[in-house]
């Protein structure tokens, strides 16, 4: 088995070992971790496109895909001054983020001031739960398996999801037992509840990262998520 996990920061940082090792290793699995810390959901979707793509030329062994959703206020631009590194495949885009960061000094700081001053909660969920349809209708057609969860669900504010341009998209991911309640589930709120404390608390308070006990405890949760799936 291949354990296959794209994220933001919640699924790269900690103090030690990641959900993906704990549950590679209850898995038997080999683990892929293509997580980027400050990454947007488009990044998280199209490298995970495109690795599966290379995943399904090179193997027929089966594919467990975790993905951990990023903030809704993000979103991302093409820096053609960006070096790509070697291993990097997804080009010139780059990620950027609104909340807690000062962006009047980079580069696209006019791009990323005026995206904001339209950004809309309704168009943006509404784009992610049609993407999400795709994404998860693409994995079953090429036999992976998946888990998809918000890694911190701040800014999945609820909405009226029977409004005639999202009520389809949402009834679709909101009945997928494998898409975790985007509204009310996240991996920040899970550790918290388990009684864990971000180990940068003093910088990003309950919005922190956390370390390897709680990386721990989620990838037991994810284990036992998967295995009811299963029976």
């Amino acid at each position: 088995m291949i354990l296959y996990c794209n994220s933001d920061s919640y699924g790269v940082m900690s103090t030690g070992l990641r959900y993906s090792d704990f549950l590679a290793q209850s898995l038997n699995a080999k683990v892929i971790n293509a997580g980027l810390s400050g990454s947007c959901n488009q990044r998280i979707f199209r490298n995970t496109v495109r690795d599966i793509i290379k995943l399904r030329q090179e193997t027929t062994e089966s594919i467990l895909c975790v993905i951990c959703l990023g903030s809704l206020i993000r979103h991302e631009w093409w820096n053609s001054l960006k070096k790509p590194g070697p291993t990097d495949t997804d080009g010139h885009f780059e990620s950027f983020q609104v909340h807690g960061l000062d962006n009047k000094k980079h580069l696209a700081a006019g791009y990323i001031d005026q995206w904001y001053r339209v950004y809309n909660d309704e168009a943006t969920q509404t784009n992610l739960l049609m993407e999400l349809v795709l994404l998860a209708a693409w994995l079953k057609n090429n036999n992976c398996d998946y888990t998809i969860f918000a890694g911190n669900n701040l800014t999945y504010k609820p909405l009226d999801y029977s409004d005639i341009f999202i009520k389809d998209f949402a009834s679709t991911v909101f009945a997928d037992d494998k898409i975790l309640h985007l509204n009310t589930f996240s991996f920040t709120q899970y550790c918290l509840d388990k009684g864990h404390r971000p180990f940068d608390f003093d910088k990003w308070g309950i919005h922190g990262h956390h370390g390897e006990a709680a990386h721990s405890d989620f990838a037991n949760f994810l284990l036992e998520n998967y295995n009811e799936r299963r029976h």
